[in-house]
C-alpha cells in the first residue's frame, strides 16, 4: 500500500500538479488570476468569481472570470468586490457573487495578493510603473485628439462666417449647434485627463456625514431635472480614514450613473453606517437591478458604473463594494471603508 508522499500515489501527483501549476502561474498574469478565482469560488462556495487587474495602461480590467453565465443571463446572489492589499497598495480586486462563506477569504486573499504583486513585478508592471504608462498615454490621445477638435472648429467657424453672408438662418443654427458641441466634447476631454490621474496623498479622518451630505447636496438638483429623487437619511458614521477628495468624486460619479440608467432608477436614498468602531458605509438603495449593478463591478473600468465602483471607492479608498438586493428590482449598493478614526 503506497504512503501519501509515495510519489507514486494519488495525492502526491495531486499535490505535484499543484504545485506545477502554482509554478507556471508565477509567468502569467491571467494563469494566476484563474487559479485565484477557481479556488477562491471552490472555498467560499461562489456561484462566480471575477479577478480585476490592471493592464499595461494601468486601468483595472477582468483577466479571470469562473462561473459566469453561458447564456447571458445573470446569476442571483449578492455580490462583494474585494481589495487585494499589499501594504496598503490595491494590486487588484477580487468580485465574489453568491459566496456562501466570505470569512474564510481573508487569509487566501492576502496571499492572491502578494502572488499578484510578485507577478507584476515581474513583469515590468509596477503600480507606479503602470500609473505613469497610463498618463503618458492619455496625455498623447488628448494631445491628438484636441489638435483634430481645433481644426474642426476653425472649419465651424469658417463655415458660420459664409452663412452669415449668404443670411442663412437655418444654416446658422446647425451650425451654432456644431461649434457648441465641439466645445462640450472638449470640456469632456478635459475632465476626462483629470479622472485619469491616480488619487494622490495618504487617506485622513473625515467626518463622513459632512462628506455625503455635500455630496447629495451638489447634485440632487442635476438628478430631479432627470426625474430622479436623491433622499438623504442622516446616519451615524463619524469619522473614517479616506481619501477626501477621491471619495466626493466617486460618491458624486455612482450616484450621477445610477440616476442615468433609463427607466431604470427614480429615487436613491443615501445614509451612512458604523458597521464598527473600525469601520464606516456609505449605503445607495435604489431601484436600479441588482443585475445592472452587478455587471458594472465584474467589468471593471471598462463599465462607468464600474468604474465609479471598483477604481474610486476599492482601489483608492482600499474599500469593499458590497450589491444585494432589496425586492423587486431595487438594489442596495454598500461602500464599506476602513480605518475609522
Amino acid at each position: 500500500m503506497m504512503g501519501a508522499d509515495d510519489p507514486h500515489s494519488g495525492n502526491a501527483a495531486s499535490s505535484l500538479r499543484l504545485v506545477g501549476e502554482t509554478l507556471a502561474a508565477t509567468a502569467s498574469l491571467e494563469h494566476l488570476a484563474r487559479l485565484i478565482a477557481r479556488h477562491v469560488r471552490g472555498v467560499a462556495g461562489a456561484q462566480r468569481v471575477a479577478v480585476l487587474a490592471r493592464d499595461q495602461t494601468g486601468r483595472l480590467r477582468p483577466v479571470a472570470d469562473v462561473g459566469s453565465p453561458q447564456d447571458g443571463s445573470v446569476a442571483s446572489g449578492d455580490v462583494v468586490a474585494l481589495p487585494l492589499l499589499v501594504r496598503a497598495e490595491v494590486e487588484g480586486v477580487v468580485v465574489v457573487q453568491g459566496a456562501a462563506d466570505r470569512s474564510t477569504l481573508s487569509v487566501f486573499m492576502a496571499q492572491s495578493a502578494w502572488a499578484i504583486a510578485a507577478v507584476r513585478a515581474a513583469q515590468g508592471l509596477a503600480h507606479g510603473d503602470a500609473a505613469a504608462a497610463r498618463a503618458r498615454i492619455t496625455g498623447q490621445v488628448l494631445h491628438e485628439v484636441n489638435n483634430r477638435l481645433g481644426a474642426i472648429q476653425i472649419y465651424a467657424y469658417l463655415l458660420t462666417e459664409r452663412l452669415r453672408r449668404a443670411e442663412d438662418a437655418s444654416g446658422l443654427e446647425v451650425a451654432g449647434k456644431l461649434s457648441a458641441a465641439v466645445d462640450r466634447l472638449g470640456t469632456s476631454l478635459a475632465g476626462l485627463a483629470t479622472s485619469e490621474v491616480p488619487a494622490a496623498g495618504p487617506r485622513a479622518p473625515t467626518d463622513l456625514e459632512a462628506l455625503v451630505e455635500g455630496c447629495v447636496g451638489s447634485v440632487a438638483d442635476e438628478l430631479a431635472g432627470h426625474g430622479v429623487r436623491v433622499l438623504r437619511e442622516p446616519g451615524a458614521a463619524g469619522s473614517v480614514l479616506v481619501h477626501a477628495p477621491s471619495l466626493v468624486e466617486a460618491v458624486q460619479h455612482v450616484l450621477r450613473e445610477l440616476g442615468a440608467i433609463d427607466g431604470a432608477s427614480t429615487r436613491l436614498t443615501v445614509t451612512t453606517e458604523r458597521p464598527s468602531p473600525q469601520s464606516a458605509a456609505i449605503a445607495i438603495d435604489c431601484s436600479v437591478g441588482v443585475g445592472r449593478a452587478a455587471e458594472a463591478l465584474f467589468s471593471g473600468e471598462p463599465n462607468e458604473l464600474g468604474r465609479a465602483l471598483v477604481r474610486d471607492v476599492v482601489e483608492r479608498q482600499a474599500g469593499t463594494v458590497c450589491v444585494s438586493g432589496t425586492g423587486g428590482d431595487g438594489a442596495l449598493i454598500r461602500l464599506e471603508l476602513g480605518g475609522a478614526g
